[in-house]
């Protein structure tokens, strides 16, 4: 398959107008193509409202490593999907004196299904479709397996720390959960009231 495009001095506008092809393919001087400088890499994942996050919305209490019966964040692919989840960043922020600790991203096989109990939201924000996930703050799941470490968390009180920037760990689609898998957060020991997560994630069909 051929593609071909515009090189030479870039005015968008004028560029297609005047492409007999309407073809917009920018290049540069050498023939490679020219990624936007306007868009970020997810826009048209996130304009075509396939880009999906969720958080806890207060800080729970988290338990320690591989538990089964579970608490923190946890997002399911239900068995039967249409979709992938395509894990795109996952995020940590300390609410008050946690534990020193480990914390990771963990996943495995639902052996039950996630009860929805934190809505997913569409980062195409209040136009597009529901998420096909679900995800809850705490509930008994299959036996998990840590995939990830993404920093540690202090004992020490968050007054102690000044402004500090949560972990956020940039997966980039490094990660899918297929149907009938979930993704969790992970923490090495029990924290208390001390931690909210993010996962933020793309559906991607099959």
């Amino acid at each position: 398959m051929l593609i071909t495009g515009l090189a030479g001095a870039i005015n968008t506008k004028q560029s297609v107008q005047t492409n007999p092809q309407g073809n917009a393919i920018l290049l540069d001087n050498v023939g490679g193509i020219l990624k936007s400088s306007f868009m970020h890499d997810h826009y048209a994942m996130t304009y075509n409202g396939m880009s999906f996050s969720v958080s806890n919305q207060t800080a729970v209490t988290t338990t320690a490593a591989l538990a089964t019966t579970f608490t923190g964040l946890v997002v399911g692919n239900p068995a039967g999907n249409t979709f992938n989840m395509v894990l795109h960043r996952f995020e940590v922020s300390q609410f008050a004196v946690g534990a020193a600790s480990v914390v990771g991203i963990m996943a495995g096989q639902s052996t039950t299904a996630i009860t929805n109990t934190i809505t997913p939201v569409n980062r195409l924000y209040g136009t597009g479709r529901p998420t096909t996930m679900a995800a809850s703050a705490g509930q008994t799941i299959g036996t998990p397996v840590l995939i990830a470490t993404a920093g540690q968390v202090g004992s020490l009180a968050t007054t102690g720390y000044n402004l500090q920037q949560g972990i956020v760990i940039d997966v980039d689609g490094g990660i899918i959960i297929p149907p009938g898998y979930f993704v969790a957060s992970y923490t090495s020991i029990v924290t208390t009231t001390a931690l909210q997560f993010t996962f933020a994630y793309m559906e991607v069909p099959l």
